[in-house]
């Protein structure tokens, strides 16, 4: 590890007025929790918030940024779980980075960080897309602002800034390591208890209220969309989750947690299957391939894996016929597939008209129905929900990540996109390192895989895939060491020994 670094440490004044601004916030955006009993409820949850970012200050930024992680699963539902407008995942990805800037106690033996090409590629990225929302005037809409911090880029870009000195350690890598699987394995049984039963185990409560609120499928029909609300991003933290756990399988020693691993991917990529989406499927089969192609062990594990995973599909099958109905009359649904030919067509005339700069940033919505054009073999649908275009309702997304951004950033902004994802990425997987963080560069190859081919089935509108894919890649790139300095010569003939490098694991 790196050589201890000065440290700063908020006075307690500064604590204070922390405070006291979170219960302006509260008065200002929401004055009915600070009436009635929230009264009293709201300043004791105010200061017991104040004193957990003052303990937390104290500790690693790895700890801040495992809880932010595991809370982004929740983010769209806050206020459905008794929160309100506060985003708990935002403020700890804030205070992680702050953490590491300001120089923490925790943050004391991190290497330093190092900016390089790709970090000033995503610059230029986000700058562009800011300026791209604020020509076409969406900086205004919060629902755009929100997609551009959390999905975009700017919090999964800061995240791989930080995340190659926040993980240097292999402890840190450990946590991270912990936090994935224990988010698996609640992820793997939500999506089980959500799709087959029994669905008063599914907690939080409002993924059942979405379900029973549907109009177009019954309770017990619905996919697994877990608390993100959205089957295809169920899909991926499943199948990271996996990839996780598969890599804690190799590493922990003790039988427990071999058999909780263990335990842990076959339940996630069983929730893979529960999603019920086809892109996820087929990004699940990618994201293996392409991992076990990527090592010598995992070829040799290739036919026997895959033997393994028909038998358990089967047995399934067997065990549930409600579940292979499901899945069969899923795969040859019609309905998704109109919708995405009408989308994918009228993307391709918007791109068209304007291909270099497009539209601007989210302003498909408004845009896209001069483009909609009838089709003689297929429904004209995939605007709104249903069959034809109709009654108003909230238009769909074009699912087709990369035909969405080239619709509304034109080619360049879809170029520059590519860039920073495909860079942090190869970068990662290329760059040197220390072997432990090979198991890590093969699974960055997975999940990366299954993110580039959902993509192209499916809208890429969560912030927990970019989350962990950018936490993912700035962990497998590493911290560079520390360059070693020419010693000093002191009176005497004695050499003072050089500093430590950092980055070691």
């Amino acid at each position: 590890m790196a050589a201890a670094r000065p440290v700063w440490r908020p006075p307690t004044a500064l604590w204070v007025l922390l405070g006291l601004a979170a219960l302006v916030f509260v008065h200002e955006m929401q004055p009915a929790r600070l009436e009635g009993h929230w009264r009293l409820i709201t300043p004791v949850a105010v200061l017991v918030g104040v004193l957990l970012l003052r303990r937390l200050w104290e500790l690693p930024p790895a700890v801040t940024l495992c809880a932010a992680i595991a809370l982004t699963v929740f983010s769209g539902g806050w206020s459905q779980m008794g929160f309100g407008n506060l985003p708990l995942n935002r403020l700890l990805v804030l205070a992680a980075i702050l953490q590491v800037f300001l120089r923490s106690p925790g943050a004391a033996h991190l290497p330093p960080i190092r900016i390089r090409g790709v970090h000033l590629a995503m610059a230029a990225t986000l700058l562009y897309a800011v300026a791209s929302a604020a020509a076409a005037a969406e900086l205004g809409n919060e629902v755009e602002y929100l997609l551009l911090i959390d999905v975009f880029g700017l919090t999964p870009f800061l995240i791989f800034v930080i995340a190659p000195a926040v993980f240097a350690g292999e402890r840190e890598r450990d946590w991270l390591l912990a936090t994935l699987v224990g988010l698996g394995a609640y992820l793997g049984l939500t999506a089980v208890f959500e799709a087959l039963g029994p669905h008063s185990l599914v907690f939080p409560s409002y993924i059942r209220h979405l379900e029973f609120e549907s109009a177009t499928e019954v309770a017990a029909e619905a996919k697994a969309a877990g608390p993100f609300q959205a089957p295809v991003a169920m899909g991926f933290a499943c199948f990271a989750s996996a990839v996780a756990a598969v890599i804690a399988l190799g590493r922990w020693r003790r039988p427990w947690p071999r058999r909780l691993a263990g335990a842990v991917a076959f339940v996630c990529l069983f929730g893979c299957l529960l999603t019920l989406e086809r892109g996820v499927w087929i990004a699940t089969l990618a994201g293996i391939l392409v991992a076990t192609l990527a090592t010598q062990s995992g070829r040799r594990w290739l036919l026997p894996g895959v033997a393994l995973g028909a038998i358990a599909i089967a047995g399934a099958f067997a065990l549930s016929p409600q579940l292979q109905h499901r899945v069969t009359e899923r795969a040859t649904y019609e309905q998704s597939l109109w919708d995405r030919k009408n989308q994918t067509a009228t993307g391709l005339r918007m791109v068209e008209a304007q291909p270099l700069l497009g539209f601007g940033f989210g302003r498909y919505d408004d845009e896209s129905l001069d483009y909609f054009r009838q089709s003689p073999d297929y429904p004209m649908s995939g605007y709104y929900h249903g069959v034809t275009i109709g009654a108003f309702t909230e238009v769909l997304p074009i699912h087709n990540t990369y035909l969405a951004y080239g619709v509304e950033l034109g080619l360049v902004g879809l170029a520059l996109w590519l860039l920073s994802l495909l860079w942090a990425v190869g970068g990662a997987v290329l760059a040197h390192g220390p072997p432990a963080l090979r198991p890590w560069k093969v699974g960055l190859l997975a999940i990366a895989a299954f993110f580039l081919v959902v993509s192209v089935v499916d809208p890429h509108t969560a912030p927990f895939p970019m989350v962990v894919l950018f936490a993912w890649a700035g962990l497998a790139r590493g911290a560079d060491p520390e360059p070693l300095r020419e010693p000093r010569r002191v009176p005497g003939g004695w050499t003072p020994a050089p500093a430590p490098a950092s980055g070691a694991a």
